[in-house]
Parts: C-alpha cells; structure tokens; sequence
C-alpha cells in the first residue's frame, strides 16, 4: 500500500525573514509540515528584489514585492511546492516574474502557474519522494488584462505570464428593467458615440442580439428574474482539464490550485465558475483543489470522494513589513515617503483593511492521508497569525490556541455545511473533514470516470 501525506494551505506573503518564531506553537506547525510528504502554499509575492519594474494599479491594490531570501525562509518553515499564479504575480512586469522563474529554478523549487509562454504556465510540475509523486497544476482568475501568459505564434514568441482561468459575468435583469437600460444608453449619448464601430463592424458591438446589451463594461441579458451569473471560459476549462488528466496518468496524486478572489452570493460562498471548475477538476482526475485569494476562510465539498477547500486564507501575511513600495502606491498617502509611514496611512494606523478583522489572521493547515490514491483522512490543524500584534509581529503563523482552535473550527464548519460537508472538532485543537470514504477501482479514476461507491 502507498499512503502520501499532504499539507494545505493558502496565501503566502512573507516579506521578512524567520516565518516560523522560537513560539512553541509555531515550531510545532513546523513540525506538522516537515513531517508530510508534500506541503503546499501560494506564492503571492514577487521574490525578485530589483529585477522588473512596478505595474501601476497592479491587482489586488498595490505591489507585493520581497528580496528574493523570502524563498529560503518559506522552504525553512517546511514548503515543498509552490503555486504561483495570482493577482500578484506580475506585480514587477514580465522581468518580475522571469525572475521569480529563475530564483525558484535556481533553488530547486518545485512550482507551477507561471511560465515563459502559456504551455510553460498551464503545465503541471512533478515532484517526486521516495513514498511517490505528486502534480501540482497552478491557475488564477483573478488579475489584469495581459498578465496571462499568451502561446506563441509563427511569427511572435509567446507571452510570459500567469495560467489564467477567465470567467464570464452576466447580470439578468427583467424586460422593463432591460427598456431601462437601453433608453440611458440612448438618452446619454453612448449609443451615439458607437457609430463608428457600427460602420466598420456592421453592427453595434454593445448590442449583440434583442435581448442582450453590453453597457458600462457590464453585461445585461433578460431573464425572468434578476439575477448575477458567472461562467468559466470554455478554452481555459478545457486546456486546464486536459493537464489535469495528463497529469493524473504520471503522477499518485494530482493537486489543483487556484487563485480566486471572486464572491458568490456573499463574499464567504465561491463564486459560481469556481465550483464548476472544481468539480470538472475532480472529474478529470484531480486527488485535491485548493482554492486561496480573498483571505480568508471558504468552505469545504467533498464530489466523487475528493475535496475542494474553496479558500484556505493565509498562512504568511506581511503586507504591511514590505520594504518596496512604488511612486504610485506613496502618491495615495501623504506624508513621508517611507514604507512603515505609508502602510501606516494606507490602513488608517490599523483601523481600516485586514488589521481590524479577525478572520484574515487566522486558518487551516489540512493534513491528507491518501492510500492508493483514496483519501483516507483529512485532519484539520487551525492556525493564528497574531491577531491585535504590533505590525512587526503579526502575520507569522502558529498553532492556535485551544479556545482560538474550537472557535476556527466551528466557523469553518458552518462554512462547509451548504457544500454538504461535515467538520468535527476533535482533540488536541484538531478537527477532522467526515469522509464518505470512496472505493475505486485505479484504472476508472486515472481514465476520469465514476468508480466510486460508499463503504460503510
């Protein structure tokens, strides 16, 4: 029998050294990801230090960058394999994320999601130990027009880029509220204004057919009730799903990340492109997906026996420790141009943004048990990031406490219960993910179809 064991977690912004303190609490979540065999974060940071140049209004809200060290440290608190794709990604241009290429490759850094060229950025990376192999495919739908990475063609190279998962958003509205819209798109002159594409499209790009109409960047169509839906673009599914069973034929198990800040109907529900591309993640072969970006906690689903943790939040947050800040970001802010001044004046000195909420300084560490394959445990380990520290103390990671651990656990069990899911709070600050444990036959999920069935 092969049992892999693997640690989850989300966002990693580290941007000053020593990430795991001499805290006992900390040290023991340090043993917790030595131990296993793969343990996993997103990168959400630019290790690049001066190579790149700062994109202005970078996703997200100001740039993440760090001297490339950052990397050391994060493999010293026991990192194994790395996501890279995120809104935060190119924050230092294309030069930034060679860069970021570069060091990991130098480091001998597993990590996926960025790349010379879309193939480079969609393609998994194996990483192999002596108990067996693990793939790691990384994507993000959340970042800013031409950050994704671009094929090339026969006369340009590709684009660098990030893998990226893009999204449809379409606003349904009723028959009078659609006569709404089109009278202001009449009435304020914006329809006037489009006469020119009209002449060379031979049609009004703003209104593809009676009952849709593209305004304000938004889309409209009619339906019967209002409503807000989204939809992933079909080539972005369909190449992703296609590494995914690649990878599910040469690897024991395949992990699937994914960056995405986008809500559903309330900010802590995924939105609804993010659940089909989990589930058709799972169906082409996918051991895991984890989901990280809004920062804070999502729920859980088990299908086909697999889990999706739709947000992990953070692991590392040193936002407000970056020593880099662009002309840009200081113009926001008045007062000395200097890093501590500025992000001191950004969060109004910890009145406004992540300082003064709880729930962005504190997650989960999963820990997976898979034998061939099937997922036989999955235990739940909360973690605390110093919630109401001095700035230069919070956002390192430890174990929580017992009353911290009972409270994350019991949130995030609410959060997992309209995805069907069921947490437990166990002992010693662990809960546990209640599993309908699968049995399958290898060969039916390395082809990507059905083979499950309930034990009892």
């Amino acid at each position: 029998m092969t049992r892999l064991t693997v640690a989850l977690s989300g966002d990693c912004m580290a941007t000053r050294g020593a990430l795991i303190t001499s805290d006992p609490a900390a040290v023991e979540l340090r043993e917790l990801l030595r131990a296993v065999d793969f343990a996993f974060t997103n990168l959400e940071v630019v290790p690049s230090g001066s190579r790149g140049h700062p994109v202005h209004n970078a996703a997200g809200g100001g740039c993440l960058i760090a001297d490339p060290r950052v990397i050391d440290d994060i493999v010293a608190a026991g990192f194994t394999v790395l996501g890279c794709a995120n809104n935060h990604a190119l924050d230092m241009g294309v030069d930034g994320l060679l860069g970021t290429v570069d060091l990991l490759n130098a480091r001998g850094v597993p990590f996926a999601g960025i790349g010379a060229d879309l193939t480079a950025a969609r393609r998994p990376v194996y990483v192999d130990r002596p108990g067996g192999s693990l793939a790691l495919i990384s994507c993000s739908s959340t970042f800013l027009p031409g950050q994704e990475a671009a094929a090339p063609s026969p006369d340009t190279p590709g684009r660098p880029g990030l893998n990226p998962l893009r999204y449809t958003a379409t606003l349904d509205v009723t028959a009078a509220q659609m006569e709404g819209l089109r009278e202001i798109d009449a009435r304020t002159g914006l329809r006037a204004r489009r006469a020119e594409a009209r002449t060379l499209l031979g049609f009004d790009p703003a209104l593809p057919s009676a009952e849709r109409l593209v305004l304000f960047g938004t889309r409209f169509r009619v339906a019967d009730e209002p409503g807000f839906a989204t939809e992933c673009d079909r080539t972005d599914l369909d190449e992703i799903s296609q590494w995914v069973r690649e990878a599910r034929d040469r690897a024991d198990l395949v992990l699937v990340s994914v960056h995405s800040h986008e809500p559903g109907p309330t900010p802590e529900e995924p939105g609804e492109f993010l659940r089909t591309f989990a589930h058709r993640s799972i169906d082409a072969g996918a051991d895991i997906v984890v989901g990280h970006g809004p920062h804070f906690l999502r729920g859980v689903e088990l299908h086909r026996g697999k889990p999706i943790f739709y947000s992990l939040g953070n692991v590392v947050s040193q936002i407000e420790l970056a020593d880099h800040v662009p002309a840009e970001d200081y113009a926001r802010v008045a007062g000395p141009r200097t890093p501590g001044r500025y992000f001191a004046e950004l969060t109004g000195h910890g009145r406004r943004l992540f300082a003064p909420h709880r729930r962005y300084w504190e997650s989960l560490i999963p820990v997976l048990t898979f034998d061939d394959g099937a997922l036989v445990e999955a235990r739940l380990h909360p973690i605390e990031l110093g919630f109401g520290r001095p700035v230069h103390r919070r956002g390192r990671p430890r174990m929580a406490g017992p009353a911290d651990a009972e409270r994350i656990l019991t949130s995030f069990a609410r959060l997992a219960a309209p995805h069907g899911a069921t947490v437990t709070v166990g002992e010693a600050r662990t809960g546990e993910l209640a599993l309908d444990v699968p049995h399958r036959a290898p060969d039916a999920h390395r082809a990507g179809h059905g083979g499950y069935t309930s034990l009892p």
